[in-house]
């Protein structure tokens, strides 16, 4: 099931990233435009938050952490915005964010224990070398 949802997200946001280009060549700031998105989302989740009920964490520690999340998230979605704006195509800079999964992949193993086969390593070098025959 997880690969339905991973789907799903990607042809999302990949839209979004057009959208983003095209909201720039009308001259929305990066700025205004994360802004903009997040507080519609932030609506959004809230409504879903509510609906489901899902608990909300409230102990300091996990407060912490989603504070450094946000922080990172501010940082990356920020960058990433500017260089869909500026990139001469928006998929050249979206190849070379996109490649956090190499990274989420190679630091789970020692973080987190995931596994990594030789094939699956295999795989993120070839990642890396598409997106940088892409972005080059």
């Amino acid at each position: 099931m997880w690969q339905w949802y991973a789907l799903i997200g990607m042809a999302c946001f990949a839209f979004m990233q057009l959208l983003f280009k095209h909201l720039s060549r009308r001259g929305v700031d990066s700025a205004a435009t994360l802004l903009l998105v997040f507080a519609f989302g932030a609506v959004l989740y809230l409504v879903h938050v509510r609906a489901t009920r899902t608990p909300l964490p409230t102990t300091g520690p996990l407060i912490a952490l989603l504070a450094i999340t946000a922080l990172l998230s501010y940082v990356g979605n920020l960058f990433s915005v500017r260089a869909v704006a500026a990139a001469p195509n928006p998929g050249y800079a979206v190849a070379l964010v996109s490649l956090q999964a190499a990274l989420v992949t190679i630091i789970a193993v020692g973080l987190q224990g995931a596994t990594l086969s030789w094939a699956k390593a295999i795989g993120v070098a070839l990642c890396c070398i598409g997106v940088a025959l892409l972005v080059i």
